[in-house]
């Protein structure tokens, strides 16, 4: 578990500031900032954070639990929102919760350990890029949740890459090594899926219960995030059927390769058969076989021999057996 860490960032249309916290009762002196954002780093903050803000205890629970569901929850005074970030780690993709409660001017943002996706939004505070400075604490919030969202789309966009080289890989070289690479694939699409899908609800609830806490062009604006994750769904929808196919090609890959080895060793056999017949003949061994005594029957039933193969190979060549 990394060491729990407070950090606060507290900002106007005019003013920026950004320091560590000892303790969440140095929070105080900020309030009087029209935006204060409070990172906190550590599940271990999660009873103090409770009982600092009056926080529902149903907050406290869900975000104990080691596995939990995208929660959206709506109180009088303040709202919940718990979903996932999503980090390319060595050997695949890893997901974390991460809380945030919007309290008036306050937002929290409770994460189990450090690293986000949100220095972008950081930056942008920091240097007061667009309307950030210039909105309210319903915008920071838009602003973190779209940052959690669109992380999403890189990730996706390398697994179609590595779907259009694991294709032509198929056609060069199939093999166990390529099947593991598409079985990791689809793993990571299902893992994605599973992270975005619930998000439908999510924003469904978001706009149509926690309207109160937004103004009218923060709204606005969540509706355009809903749709951008419908947008990221639909993609990972296809890339999910593209798995699925990938799985297919392959397997018909493997079929087509065993069948064209099936096909050479079926004229082979077919060329061997009137070959074996006549070495089969010509050695039964019987006294009475005129043709053993014969000056050319060797070098005779050689050439018959050759002739019959290479006629079988012309044939076969024609009709575009070989």
């Amino acid at each position: 578990m990394a060491e729990p860490g407070i950090t606060l960032i507290a900002y106007s249309n005019e003013d920026f500031m950004s320091r560590k916290l000892g303790s969440l009762e140095e929070l105080e002196r900020y309030l009087d900032y029209p935006v204060v954002w409070v990172n906190v780093t550590g599940l271990e903050e999660i009873e103090s954070i409770g009982e600092y803000f009056k926080l529902n205890e149903t907050i406290v629970r869900a975000m104990r639990r080691k596995a939990p569901e995208v929660r959206a929850m709506f109180f009088d005074d303040h709202l919940f929102l718990l979903l996932h970030q999503v980090y390319e780690v060595e050997g695949g993709l890893k997901r974390e919760k991460i809380g945030l409660i919007l309290r008036g001017n306050v937002l929290v943002t409770i994460q189990e350990v450090k690293g986000d996706v949100f220095n972008r939004v950081r930056e942008r505070i920091r240097e007061g890029e667009g309307l950030i400075r210039k909105r309210g604490a319903d915008y920071l919030l838009f602003a973190l949740l779209e940052a959690i969202v669109e992380n999403y789309v890189p990730i996706l966009e390398r697994i179609s890459a590595e779907m259009e080289k694991t294709e032509s890989l198929i056609l060069r070289k199939p093999d166990q090594v390529i099947l593991k690479k598409i079985h990791h694939m689809r793993r990571e699409v299902l893992f994605m899926r599973r992270t975005v899908f619930p998000l439908l609800e999510f924003f469904r609830r978001l706009r149509m219960e926690g309207a109160s806490f937004f103004g009218d062009e923060t709204a606005k604006q969540f509706e355009e995030l809903h749709d951008h994750v419908r947008d990221i769904l639909g993609i990972i929808e296809t890339q999910k059927e593209l798995a699925d196919s990938l799985v297919e090609f392959y397997y018909s890959t493997i079929s087509m390769r065993t069948n064209e080895v099936m096909r050479i060793l079926t004229v082979v056999s077919t060329i061997f058969i009137p070959l074996t017949f006549i070495t089969g003949l010509y050695g039964m061994n019987f006294r009475h076989m005129p043709e053993l005594q014969w000056r050319y029957g060797y070098p005779v039933v050689l050439l018959l021999m050759l002739g019959i193969a290479l006629g079988m190979l012309v044939y076969f060549r024609r009709k575009g057996w070989i």
